[in-house]
């Protein structure tokens, strides 16, 4: 057989497997492959068409595993945040700022039943103030490891994980036979209920605008101004009425039911960065080891991971005055009891009602603060737009706002002293705890949005230095009140915090002058 007789016996046999391989597919129930209209490869169209048959064809139902971590996600899917609805913007600023109460409440609910704590474990007033000190270190350390875990690993978890380890302090705290135990598990309390002190700022950057931020983190910063006026008059009628145990189960059910609300309605806002999708990354991805993975989730559970930003002048000046003004708040929130009940004569349902108008100058002074923010924001954003400048974060810092509540917080906190030094009716110091949240809350608003729009990737981690900042300082101020109180006097002690709140203003105008700078360095913290 020659050469030619061989090449026709196989291109026989080509052309009766193609016709065998036509009439099967016309006899098939396969889809119809459409031809590239492109010039693309048939084989991987095919292939692709085909596969939905594949899947579809597979009834194996979904792994418990599965359901559970459905049923965790919540309310989450991959709309970004940002584009949400108003509603629902709403809605998570207001699940977000009833669990940013949570803190502040269960921080001084406590304060009326210390006598009878001490009466009942039969303990010293240290021991009993160790309680308190616990609880406020706590709050101060524990967003530091919040906020880095938040953003690895989301929000929502950590909510759900630090509520539930709050519940379950508040009911240990409930069933405590001896202070020891009774201060322990205040500090488990205070390390759940601390998570939304950092990563609360942290889901609003997520959720807001640049132009909404101050109003959204006017309704926010309610729960640690409110907080303090609150939690006394529940707690002083709880422990009168039935005890200082009921405080505890009061809490634990209404943690449990902020748990719920979360659990139920809050979905996830925080979307890791995304990079370009190319072949080469798939490829690095592909490469990565299990010790590199391994090493990254060391690195993203670093407690101390949110201090490094306190390395910039335009956080560290920031979060040191907002931790002054809020220490000396807290300072005015502990001798207040004392001062009207010893110096006024009045009984503790009378001192819880003071404190009133307390919780009054948070309201008015965060819904003032966050409006007038946005608006100064939002009319210096578009005056550099129309000239043609860029837009930095400094612009939300308005010195027609900070000078006149850094000197409305001094001036109250003088006459405050003065006033009850000398016995004033106790009408016009309480006149002035009004006015002295308002200077509080007016650039605690700002400063707030400020920091967060610096450094927006990194909301949760610069709220918990700002955290660190003020709770370091009102643990501090709580320690000390009486010391402070019996050394020096109602009078020269206030008079001596308003002029460490005026000297501590001043570097301000730095940060307000050096965009520029700030702007270099947050460059070179994104490409670290």
């Amino acid at each position: 057989m020659n050469t030619d007789e061989k090449k026709d016996i196989m291109n026989a046999r080509i052309a009766g497997r193609d016709e065998t391989a036509t009439q099967v597919l016309k006899n098939s129930t396969l889809p119809e492959v459409q031809p590239p209209k492109d010039g693309g490869d048939v084989a991987s169209i095919a292939s692709t068409q085909t596969e939905p048959r594949e899947h579809n064809d597979s009834t194996e139902p979904p792994s418990k595993g599965q359901r559970l971590l459905h049923i965790f996600k919540g309310p989450t899917d991959d709309t970004d945040p940002i584009q949400y609805s108003a509603r629902k913007k709403g809605m998570i600023l207001f699940i977000i700022s009833v669990a940013g109460g949570m803190s502040p409440i269960a921080s001084t609910i406590y304060y009326p039943s210390l006598a009878q704590v001490r009466e009942d474990f039969d303990t010293t007033e240290t021991a009993v103030n160790a309680s308190v000190s616990t609880f406020v270190f706590l709050t101060a350390f524990f967003p530091l490891f919040w906020a880095t875990w938040s953003e690895v690993h989301g929000r929502r978890r950590v909510y759900l994980v630090s509520f539930a380890l709050s519940v379950i302090g508040s009911v240990l705290c409930g069933l405590s036979r001896h202070i020891a135990m009774l201060i322990v598990f205040r500090g488990l309390s205070a390390a759940g209920t601390s998570s939304v002190m950092s990563m609360g700022a942290g889901s609003l950057s997520d959720v807001f605008e640049a132009h909404e931020r101050g109003r959204a983190y006017s309704w926010y910063v309610l729960g640690p101004i409110l907080g303090p006026a609150i939690g006394p008059i529940i707690g002083g009628y709880l422990t009168e009425a039935f005890g200082w145990q009921s405080v505890f189960w009061f809490l634990a059910l209404l943690i449990f039911g902020v748990w719920c609300m979360i659990f139920f309605f809050l979905p996830e806002t925080f979307r890791k960065s995304e990079k370009p999708v190319s072949d080469l990354n798939m490829a690095e991805e592909g490469k990565q080891t299990e010790e590199k993975k391994r090493r990254k989730c060391v690195r993203g559970i670093n407690p101390l991971g949110p201090l490094v930003l306190l390395r910039y002048p335009n956080v560290t000046l920031p979060c040191l005055y907002i931790g002054l003004i809020f220490g000396v708040y807290y300072l005015l929130n502990t001798t207040f009891t004392w001062s009207f009940s010893q110096t006024y004569g009045l009984d503790s349902g009378l001192v819880g009602a003071c404190y009133i108008p307390n919780a009054v100058g948070g309201v008015v002074g965060g819904n003032f603060g966050g409006r007038i923010s946005d608006y100064i924001y939002n009319r210096n954003v578009a005056k550099a737009r129309i000239a043609g400048k860029p837009v930095t974060p400094e612009m939300r810092l308005s010195m027609m706002v900070l000078v006149p509540a850094a000197f409305l917080l001094a001036a109250s906190l003088v006459a405050y002293g003065w006033t009850v030094y000398y016995e004033v009716h106790y009408a016009v110091p309480i006149v002035m705890t009004f006015s002295a949240t308002l200077g509080v809350m007016l650039p605690h608003v700002t400063f707030n949005a400020y920091l967060v729009d610096c450094h927006r990737r990194k909301g949760a981690s610069v709220t918990a230095c700002n955290n660190l900042s003020r709770y370091l300082f009102s643990g501090v101020c709580c320690l000390l009140a009486s010391d402070f109180v019996n050394a020096l006097g109602n009078g020269v002690l206030y008079s001596g915090c308003a002029i460490l709140i005026l000297l501590f203003g001043l570097p301000i105008f730095y940060v307000k002058a050096n965009p520029n700078k700030w702007h270099s360095m947050r460059e070179k913290l994104e490409k670290q």
